[in-house]
């Protein structure tokens, strides 16, 4: 008997069964491993201010979904609307039958109706099957970013240059002056006010004031790093590690450069960096650092961010164990006047 499938908006009475489904999607290659959205299934997007999470059925049993977020940001010197696609993902038993796409064309269908004129999407190198998806939905391969992971092992010296504290409320002038400062003419930012960054630290969960660090010297903020605790949002558990990664992590702790390496059913406690700007790396740095050693002791193992191939921000990264992966950016155009310049392209550690 064919079944009819057929796509709605997630309702927040979805949360279990979208929870236990994306149990049954494990990703990855070389480190196998499965994500949920925890405690809550839409506290991931809840960090965009307009989002979208749509949901593939049949028989009333969802199978698949997906999910999308509009924003404005820099296109070709422009602010204009773009929308990021992201957290795909369909039933095992359901695969191959065009679910994915239909999404896709779901999502889009939004994306448009709602003013975007440009739409993105992350994808880690290996993952064939979603390059193939959005390559056959009309995307094109922008660029391919860096995702660095910072090695969480121990207690880091921190420069002694200026004064390390928590953001407040009168600092975020300054904040969003020094983030535009450090980004302008970058495809996809979004330009930064007091205004915007209150609303992004009220709306995002596990984030708060206490999150956005600032280093200061004689009240001049030479740089500011907000870590968000993705543990809170997200649980990592380990499914499988390659014999090559199992060799590594085998070495490693041998040799105790690392205290240990995740092994199958470890549940992995990571954090992103979001709202990162700076003077000189060197700046950025002390941060880092100081950031660091709050992660140690709230056990966060790695720490993520999201740049260009030999973007200044890595110089800040000296002295950490980092392991780099490659991101794929794909567009797509919504709109027939709208394309990227082949300039440095920004993104959000959020969007990880």
């Amino acid at each position: 008997m064919n079944l009819t499938m057929y796509i709605r908006e997630a309702a927040p009475e979805d949360n279990y069964e979208l929870q236990q489904l994306q149990a049954e999607c494990p990703q990855g290659r070389s480190l196998i491993v499965s994500t949920v959205n925890t405690p809550d299934f839409f506290a991931r997007v809840k960090a965009y201010e307009s989002y979208k999470v749509y949901v593939a059925c049949e028989e009333n049993k969802i199978i698949g979904s997906s999910g999308c977020a509009i924003r404005n940001a820099v296109v070709n010197g422009e602010t204009r609307r773009v929308g990021y696609e992201f957290q795909y993902f369909t039933s095992p038993d359901h695969r191959r039958r065009g679910i994915a796409k239909r999404l896709r064309r779901q999502v889009e269908e939004h994306l448009t109706q709602r003013g975007a004129q440009l739409s993105y999407a992350l994808i880690m190198e290996g993952n064939l099957p979603s390059m193939r998806l959005f390559e056959g939905e009309g995307f094109t391969l922008h660029r391919t970013l860096l995702m660095p992971a910072l090695a969480v092992r121990k207690e880091m010296d921190v420069p002694s240059e200026g004064t390390v504290r928590p953001v407040q409320s009168q600092d975020l002038p300054k904040v969003a002056e020094l983030l535009n400062t450090t980004w302008k003419g970058r495809e996809l930012y979004e330009p930064s006010s007091a205004e915007t960054l209150t609303q992004f630290i009220h709306r995002t969960p596990a984030f708060s004031q206490d999150d956005l660090l600032i280093l200061e010297d004689k009240s001049e903020i030479l740089a500011c790093l907000g870590g968000w605790d993705w543990g809170q949002v997200m649980r990592v558990t380990v499914k499988a590690l390659s014999r090559k990664l199992q060799m590594i992590g085998w070495l490693l702790t041998t040799t105790h450069i690392l205290p240990q390496f995740p092994k199958p059913g470890d549940t992995m406690k990571q954090m992103m960096l979001t709202l990162i700007g700076f003077k000189k790396p060197t700046h950025l740095a002390v941060l880092i650092r100081y950031l660091n050693n709050q992660a140690l002791r709230n056990g966060v193992q790695q720490v993520f961010c999201i740049c260009e191939q030999g973007d200044a921000l890595l110089k800040s990264m000296k002295g950490f164990i980092r392991v780099d992966t490659a991101v794929h950016l794909y567009t797509k155009p919504l709109a027939r006047t709208v394309s990227m310049t082949n300039g440095p392209v920004f993104v959000n550690g959020i969007d990880l």
